[in-house]
């Protein structure tokens, strides 16, 4: 009895360090958008009896399921599942594709991603110098890790609230984001109504490939299309200027 103890022991104390040295596999996030708070800050300033009906006609939340793999201090995030596809209606106004796919090379320094907009395009360059903040204190556990709470601002003024474990050492997490002493697992951007938690992770060794099919663009010209596109929207609603920063944000983010 005394050995099948200490066995048990040992084979805990196994689990715990290997888990304080996840460097690959797979996180599935779930990915919850506030349909009803996001249309509402979008189209306020619309014809309110028509564009009600619209609102009410949405579910409230918008879930969707991403899958993110990292393997060689490499990652790549992209869509895998949609909860409900009765989600899809007027989502167009601020969900992403679900054609983008977000590659990151963290030794290097380096994404190349592909936005799927009115066509399929690569976007490449280095990753950008994010500056967090980090509040060791404020802890909370998200799918069976301890993860501390951090904080930075985007784009100017989009603040984004991250949960990071350094039990997984890739210094990766959805989209973009990166930078924190370990995985992000869980992020909340208020002024996108949307959230992404982590709700597993599973060890597996991952071939990790950046896109290739898609029309090579800059950070320029895709900023160019964007414009283009809101432009257009302008003819048709008072607000597109509020319409077409949350889309430049999700395109970049």
């Amino acid at each position: 009895m005394r050995n099948i103890i200490v066995i048990i022991l040992l084979m805990q104390a196994g689990v715990l360090y290997a888990q304080k040295f996840i460097t690959h596999g797979s996180i599935e996030f779930e990915v919850k958008t506030n349909v009803h708070r996001m249309m509402k800050a979008l189209l306020e300033d619309e014809e309110s009896s028509f564009w009600e009906s619209i609102v009410a006609s949405q579910p409230q939340f918008n879930v969707t399921y991403y899958k993110y793999e990292f393997n060689d201090n490499k990652g790549v995030f992209r869509f895998d599942r949609s909860a409900d596809k009765r989600n899809a209606g007027m989502m167009f106004l601020g969900r992403v594709s679900e054609d983008d796919y977000w590659y990151n090379d963290y030794t290097n320094n380096k994404f190349i991603n592909l936005k799927s907009i009115d066509d399929n395009y690569i976007i490449s360059g280095d990753l950008p110098n994010i500056q967090w903040r980090i509040y060791p204190n404020d802890q909370i556990n998200i799918a069976g890790f301890q993860c501390r709470r951090a904080s930075t601002i985007l784009f100017d003024s989009v603040y984004v609230f991250a949960f990071y474990t350094d039990e997984i050492k890739i210094s990766g997490g959805p989209m973009g984001l990166h930078g924190l002493p370990g995985m992000i697992l869980g992020v909340t951007i208020p002024r996108l109504y949307t959230s992404w938690v982590a709700t597993s992770v599973t060890l597996s060794t991952p071939d990790i490939k950046p896109p290739t099919k898609g029309k090579q663009k800059s950070y320029d010209e895709m900023m160019k299309i964007l414009t283009d596109i809101s432009k257009s929207r302008a003819r048709e609603w008072k607000n597109a200027e509020r319409w077409s920063h949350p889309m430049i944000w999700r395109t970049f983010l």
